[in-house]
Order: structure tokens, then sequence, then C-alpha cells
């Protein structure tokens, strides 16, 4: 049977009386039951079923970013086996994780489309929001393979069944990005003045699983996504100016996720539905995923980070804070894994906390971004104001995760001082770096810090963008493919048999050196 791109929208359609968190699980019924949809319905399936690529989730961690880009940008120690810059499955299962997504997409539009005029006016709000959505997911997937299958992916319902009609072309990941940002635009120019009936009202706040019907959230999620796709292609030549001048509209506006209270994500409000991180302490715990790192546990030792024991604890046998050596020999690296030396993920804070969000976007990375405008436009006080506001935020983000969680053994009995905050801050002394450079070093490190394995494909992408912060990696002598880390991801082997010809136009730069099209330094 033809799978991912090619798959019945049958298999995923959603027939959903209402998803409050109460009685989603229910209400995901058995697709072979399913009789009639509708928008807001179909609307919460195709946010429900991507929910394990935002909240932590032992799919996602454990079986893609676990081998990948945690490993790829040093957020977690990993030993150093044999094959280990090669993606291998894991992006099979991101690939089809995403065309099931975008397949649910297709099945709102048509849904959609099927109404009258008026009502389709009426219901416009899940137009604009599931596409808000959809792009923030849609340039991640750029971002890890570069041109992907989209303008014609998932539309085999539309097709009457035929395969042949269906299989999508590849889009070319510079034109993407250049639709998504002027879809974006058009967006958020149009949630100034858009106005909800008292119906519609009811029923988005009651399927909008991110943002609760709140239209001023929906607006700072689709400004704050365009100042982060801005920012990635501001090296672009072609893309440069457009990059600066859209980021100065955005600020003017002040319409983004620059407040901790504005946090956009896909919280856990319950653990009586899948919608939850049950799983993600087996997928961090399990396979020594949550080893600390050198580079990062070097720097807060040497700086009193405030957020070192709250995103980690010092190994069983050790009086201090330990990060495994990248550039040691794998038997090394086991034998103080082993012996317990080497310091670990924080257990109640991280990897046993079950109602860790998935972050989509937040004010410290938000600020790190401006300050990074600030920086390259030559506004050096406004970066540092900017920088030491990620800071804070950063280290308020990582101590309220730790309000919720369950296992309190290893939670830190006091939170950081202000005073403390302030030692670090001026420890980093932004004001020191007096050329854009050095100032982009002290925010890349920044941004390794915040991301480490919460958002590892930001934190993927940003360092292939920025070539910063400088990790050293042992390369891998016994591989003929990849020695050191890769640009992108390959395809899956099911494009070369299910999508031969869309395929063959892309084949030549289907290999692990091709760089995505913003990484031009």
């Amino acid at each position: 049977m033809r799978k991912l791109l090619y798959i019945s929208l049958a298999s995923v359609a959603i027939f959903l009386n209402s998803c409050s968190d109460s009685d989603f699980e229910n209400a995901y019924r058995d697709p072979s039951t399913v009789a009639e949809t509708n928008v807001p319905k179909q609307f919460a399936g195709f946010m429900k079923i991507n929910f394990e690529d935002v909240i932590p989730s032992y799919w996602n961690y454990y079986t893609v970013i676990r081998t990948t880009s945690l490993s790829y940008t040093q957020a977690h120690g990993f030993t150093n086996v044999a094959g280990r810059y090669i993606p291998g499955a894991a992006v099979t299962n991101r690939w089809e994780r995403y065309y099931k997504f975008i397949t649910q997409y297709r099945e709102l539009e048509k849904v959609m489309a099927s109404l009258p005029v008026a009502q389709q006016t009426e219901n416009r709000i899940y137009t604009i929001t599931s596409t808000i959505y959809l792009y923030d997911h849609t340039s991640k997937m750029i971002d890890n393979f570069g041109d992907i299958p989209f303008s014609e992916a998932g539309k085999i319902s539309m097709t009457g069944g035929n395969y042949g009609a269906a299989s999508p072309k590849y889009d070319n990941q510079t034109e993407l990005y250049v639709k998504m940002l002027d879809e974006l635009k058009a967006f958020s120019t149009e949630l100034n003045t858009i106005t909800l009936s008292a119906k519609v009202d009811v029923e988005f706040k009651n399927q909008d699983l991110i943002n609760k019907g709140n239209l001023v959230s929906w607006k700072n999620y689709c400004n704050s996504l365009r100042l982060k796709l801005l920012n990635r292609v501001s090296a672009v030549p072609a893309m440069a100016a457009r990059a600066n001048s859209e980021i100065a509209e955005i600020i003017a506006e002040a319409k983004i996720v620059d407040e901790s209270a504005e946090n956009i994500a896909f919280k856990v409000y319950t653990q009586d539905t899948d919608l939850d991180t049950s799983g993600f302490f087996d997928a961090l715990e399990s396979g020594n995923n949550n080893i600390a790192p050198k580079p990062m546990i070097d720097h807060m030792n040497a700086n009193s980070d405030p957020r070192e024991a709250w995103l980690f604890e010092k190994g069983a046998s050790s009086t201090t804070y330990i990060g495994l050596d990248p550039l040691l020999a794998s038997g090394a690296q086991d034998q103080l894994i082993s012996n317990t030396v080497v310091s670990i993920y924080n257990r109640s804070v991280i990897s046993k906390n079950k109602w860790l969000p998935g972050t989509l976007i937040n004010a410290a990375e938000v600020n790190l971004i401006l300050a990074e405008y600030y920086s390259r436009s030559g506004n050096s006080g406004a970066a540092k104001t900017h920088f030491e506001k990620a800071i804070r935020q950063s280290v308020d983000y990582y101590v309220r995760l730790g309000d919720k969680a369950d296992v309190l053994t290893w939670k830190p009995t006091a939170e950081p001082t202000a005073a403390e905050v302030d030692a670090y801050i001026a420890k980093i002394n932004f004001a020191g770096a007096v050329s854009p450079a050095d100032q982009l070093q002290l925010i890349a490190f920044q941004k390794y810090i915040h991301y480490n394995i919460m958002q590892a494909d930001e934190s993927w992408a940003e360092q292939r963008r920025l070539k910063l912060p400088v990790l050293n990696f042992m390369e891998d002598e016994t591989s003929s493919i990849r020695k050191t880390p890769p640009t992108r991801w390959t395809y899956p082997n099911s494009e070369r048999v299910y999508n031969t010809e869309n395929y063959n136009v892309v084949k030549d730069k289907d290999n692990l050196s091709t760089k995505i099209f913003w990484d031009v330094k």
C-alpha cells in the first residue's frame, strides 16, 4: 500500500464533538467509524495529530532527535560510536509525522471549501490560525531537509484516490520561505481587524489547543514566527533588505512575544489524555540521553550560571558539575558515565516533569533575536538591553518549569536571587564585546544554553546559520559517508520508491553535505 504522502485522508480524519482536555481522548475516534466532520472538529484534529512534535514525548525525543539535532548541537553529551553523524531512521519518522499533519490540513481546506461563501468568511479564523501553525512546522521541515513536497502534498482525497495524480512535486525551499513570509505578513494585518461571531468565538475557544481562542496571542505568535524566519534569512543576499525592514516594522508594531507572560506553547492541562509528557522521562533517561554536555557545563561553572542547578544534577559520584567531553574516545566516555561522574539533566525539573509545555515561541528566544538584529544594525545599546532581558527571562523560564514538578527529589530548594542573576550578567559583560562579531558570539552561546534539549530543532538551525558557538566534535573515522555533523537530513527511502519522478528532480541535492539556502557563512 502506498504510504506517507499518498495515504488516504480517511486514515487520519477525526470526529470531535469538543476538544476540551477532559474528553479529548474519547472524542478522538477510530477513523473507520467517522461519519462526518466540520471545520472546528477538523481544526482540532489537525492540531492534535502533531502534538508529539511539540510536547516533549518519547516518539520525538528517542526516535528522532536523540541521534540527530541533540547530538549535532551538543545539547546533550553523547558517546562517539560509529555512524553517529548519519541520521538514519530518524528522517523517516519525522517525514511521516509531518505528512500526516499536512494531510489533516488539506482536509480542513476541503471542508472549508465545501461551505457557502458566507460561512467560509465566518470561519476565516480557522484558516488563518491553522496556516500559522502549519508554517511554523513547515519551516522546521525546510530547515532540516531543504526542498520538500508542499503545494501538492496531502491531496489524495481530492484526486479521488488517484495516486499518480497525487504524487507531489518538491517545492523550492527559498520560494516556500518567501510564500510563508508573504502570507504571515498578510495574516498579521488581517488579525488587526478580524471579528468573530458569537458562535465561532465559543467554538474556536473550545477547539484551539494552543491559545484557547485568544486572538492577541495568535497575533503575537504570527509576528514572532515572522521575526524568527526573517532573522534566519537575514544573511541571504536577496532577502537581507526585506528581513531587516520587516523586522523593524514588527518591532514598531510591538505585537510580539517579548514578555514571559506571552509565551506560546502547547500546554499540558491534564494527565487524563495522551496530550502529556508521560513518556518523556523514558526517552531522556534511557540510553544515557540525559547526559550533560561539556561546553554548556564549563560555561555555567566558570560564570556561576543561575540556571545550572535547574537544568542539571551533579553526578552521583561527583561533588561538582561535569559535562561529557566530546573529544574522548567512546570507551573513556562510557567509563565516566558508568562511574556516575558526569552530570545529567535535572530529573525533577526536566525528565520526570509531566507538565512540561511544548514550546512554540518564548520571550527569551525573541529577545535574543532582537539582540542579534540590533547588534548587526549597529545599535549596541538596544542589543545589550534585549540580551540581558533574554537571560533574565531564560532563568525564570527554567525555574518556572519546576513549579509543577511531581518528583521533588532533585528540585533546587532555593530560587536564584536577583543579585545572582545580576552577577552572572555582569560576568558575561555584553558591554565589553565591542564588535558585532564579539556580540554575536555571546548571543549565540545564550541561544545554545536556552534552547538546550528543549528546542533542539531551533538550536541546530541557528548553529548551522551562525557557525556559532564553535563546538568541537571528534571525527567519525569509521564512516565513509559522514565524519562530522551533517548540514541537512537526507530524504527517506520511500521518496525514491513511491515518488520517483519528483524525487529525481532533487536527488542531486540529497546528501548530507548540501546546505539549506540560508546557510551562507
